[in-house]
Parts: structure tokens; sequence; C-alpha cells
């Protein structure tokens, strides 16, 4: 079969990748004039680049790893995670420790022995329960995050709970699936993380050279033309035998405006989380080292500020200074229509606040803003649900974080997913 991929994020790639494998002969498609989605790095020079949105993968991320084993991507791609990050709580000017695992809560001065007693239970219970592989249980997918945790109490909801899950993915706790942050607090017991040598889409760069990838070439239509499928692209109609919908869900229900009946009956109701983050960094060999999520949070979430020599969110020369200041994601959907200068001041003001031992903005060499309307898709409750009992199937397969979880890995499952529904040439 000819098979169109739309997407060149690791969804749209893998599920090219193994169409290929497959024997089928396949296109992917790309709005974008570069591949890799979310895990996009920006580089600004010898060593020097930030991971624009995925920043690492973890022990759990199992598809991703095995697929970069059979490329033979472990060894030349993945490294230990070393830059520390956000790992300390700003309450009230004072610095605090924090975590999610049972463990190190137990020596946490934020929580009393009764708060400390009912998330150990809890944590226990759910390591005996859950699964351990991001496959989300769906007893729990009728009711939402902040209903699961609310029995833990006040301080472990507010302290432990909004910032692990309120942050990284950006939605509220009342708007996530329970099963959502139940199988992340899970997985994240007991993993290792990781980030990529050269940036997270290092390995989706080498592996779209093996395919045939159009750039620049993004799909407006797609229709049903008798057997085939025809997509209305930026360089004119392309016909194929079926189609691999691999885009975020509100790209893939425009796309199929004229053929709903192809998209499932629930898309519509997929919705997705902004983000929006400034990096800044400067040439300077003065050390650093400060990270911090802010509780409560205002318009930010964290502030982090580093040496280079002791990581990044990406890489940075160690004779260099990078700073990193995120949104609060279930507050920062105003700055996404402003002026990107305007936004990069007032965001920097806010942090210079926290730490006026940082560097300003008109000190910094490189400057970088991220802003996306769709950052991360919200698995709201019922989500996983109707996942459950779609049966994803030619001429248009959907694939995404989305049709998975919201992950680097779950676009990786989503990809394989898709392209095992085509079955062997």
């Amino acid at each position: 079969m000819k098979i169109a991929v739309i997407g060149a994020g690791p969804a749209g790639l893998t599920a090219a990748f193994r169409l290929q494998q497959a024997g089928h002969t396949v296109e992917v498609l790309e709005a974008l004039p570069v591949v890799g989605g979310r895990t996009h790095a920006e580089h600004f020079g010898p060593g020097h680049h930030c991971d624009t949105g995925a920043g690492w993968l973890a022990t759990f991320y199992s598809h991703t790893l095995r697929l970069f084993d059979e490329l033979g991507y472990r060894d030349h791609f993945v490294r230990q995670r070393a830059v520390r990050g956000a790992a300390d709580l700003l309450i009230d000017g004072q610095l605090y420790p924090w975590s999610y695992r049972a463990a190190d809560i137990e020596s946490s001065p934020l929580l009393d022995a009764d708060d400390k007693r009912r998330y150990a239970a809890y944590i226990d219970h759910l390591m005996q329960v859950q699964p351990d592989d991001l496959r989300p249980d769906l007893g729990y997918d009728h009711r939402d995050a902040l209903d699961e945790f609310l029995p833990l109490g006040e301080r472990p909801v507010e302290i432990i709970m909004r910032s692990l899950f309120e942050g990284p993915w950006f939605a509220r706790l009342g708007a996530q699936s329970a099963a959502h942050v139940r199988l992340w607090l899970r997985v994240l017991q007991d993993s290792k993380f990781f980030q990529l040598d050269g940036g997270m889409d290092a390995p989706w760069l080498r592996l779209a050279e093996s395919l045939t990838v159009r750039t620049g070439e993004p799909v407006e239509r797609l229709h049903r033309r008798g057997a085939q499928i025809e997509l209305t692209c930026a360089s004119g109609g392309r016909r194929y035998d079926a189609v691999v919908l691999a885009a975020p869900a509100p790209a893939a229900l425009r796309i199929l405006a004229d053929e709903p009946d192809l998209a499932p009956p629930w898309l519509g109701d997929v919705h997705y989380a902004p983000q929006v983050r400034v990096y800044a960094a400067r040439a300077t060999s003065e050390d650093a080292h400060f990270g911090v999520h802010l509780l409560p949070p205002t318009d930010l979430f964290s502030v982090e500020w580093y040496s280079g020599r002791h990581g990044a969110w990406g890489a940075c020369p160690p004779d260099w200074q990078w700073a990193l200041v995120c949104t609060y994601g279930a507050t920062c959907a105003k700055f996404l229509g402003q002026d990107p200068r305007r936004v990069q001041q007032t965001l920097w003001d806010e942090a210079l606040a926290i730490c006026p031992e940082m560097f300003t903005l008109a000190e910094a060499e490189v400057i970088h803003y991220m802003g996306w309307e769709w950052a991360v898709p919200i698995m709201h409750p019922g989500h996983y649900r109707n996942l459950a009992s779609f049966q994803n199937r030619p001429p248009v397969v959907f694939a995404g974080d989305w049709m998975n979880n919201a992950c680097v890995e779950g676009a990786v499952r989503s990809g394989e997913a898709a392209a095992a529904a085509f079955g062997r040439t």
C-alpha cells in the first residue's frame, strides 16, 4: 500500500518506520520545516542547545528504548540526566526539599505525621495494584485527579500533587483523569531519567534520514476518492491508499472537517494545555546552582539557573550560565497572543524577583522564546475509556501521544499501534 503519514514527530516517524519495515510505501508529510515535533531542540552553537518541549526519557519508556536499541541509537544518544532541575519548593521565601517518592516524604518538614501516614499508605497500595508500564486502570477513569487525591489531606494535595501534575502536564488536577495521575505516580516512584546527546530530536532526525519526509508540507483537508484518500497539501493534491494521521487532535479534526465520519466521535473533546517558556544563556565562568518550583504558583511555575557544568535542559558549555523560566500551565494561556519580547521581559522580571542574583536579559547572549498552543494533551476523565473502545483501522488510522499517553513514550506506542493496524504486505 502507498500510505501517507501526516506529522513527523515521534508518533509519525515511528509509524512510518514500522510501515516501511512491513513492506509498505510511505511518505511523511510535515507542516513545519523541521522534524521532531515536540522533541525539537533549538541549537545556538557547538555544545549548546535547548530541548524546547520534551526534555527527558525514563526507564519506563520501554517501547522507545527498545526502538533505539533496534536502531543502534541507545549508546550513541542516551545518557544519564545530569541537570538537577527545579528540585526545591519555594514557599514564602523559604526553600524546602521536594519529592513525590514515599521514602523521601518521610523526612519532609512540610507534612505532619498524619499526612505522611496517609501518603505512605496510598503509595504502598498503588505499588501493589497499579500496573508499572504506563497502562491505565480504566476503573479510575470516570473521576478526576482532585477527587482521587482529596482523601490524602490538604497539605499532600497542595504540596506534592499540584506541583507534580499541574506543572509538567500544565492542567489543573480537576481536569485530569484519576487513571492518568495514578499510572504516572506509580512509575515515577522507582524510575531513572535520561537525556539525549545532540538534543531530544537527534534520534528522530537520524530516523527521518531513512524515510521519505516532506517538510514544509501542511495538509489542509482529507477526502475519500473511491478506494483512495486525497490530501489537499501546500503543493497540491496527493493520493494514497491510506493515511496515518499523526497530528495533534485539533489539527486532525480540522483535516477531517469534510469527512467527519472518519474521526472518532470524541475527537473534538480532546483538548490541550498551552505552555510558555523563556530560555536564556550567557558566557561566564561564575557558578550558578538554583532551581525551584513556586508554591503556590503565580504566573510562573519554575525558575532554573545553572552553570553549564552542572548540566542543562539540553546542553550548555561549562563556561556558560543558562536559565529557564516556565509559566504555570493553568494560567499561561494569556501570554500566547502577546508580543514574545514583552512576554520574555515580563516573565524574566518575575523570575528576578525570586532570584535577584540571576543575570538579566540585557546580559544574555542567547534568548529563546517557546510558546505552544497545543503543548500537552489533557488526559481528562473518560479519555482512556474512549481510547479503549475505539477501533483504529484503515483507511485513516490515528497516532499521537493523545492516542496513548501524554509523553514521548505514548507517541511511540501509538505509532507502533497505527502501523500494526495495516499488517504486512
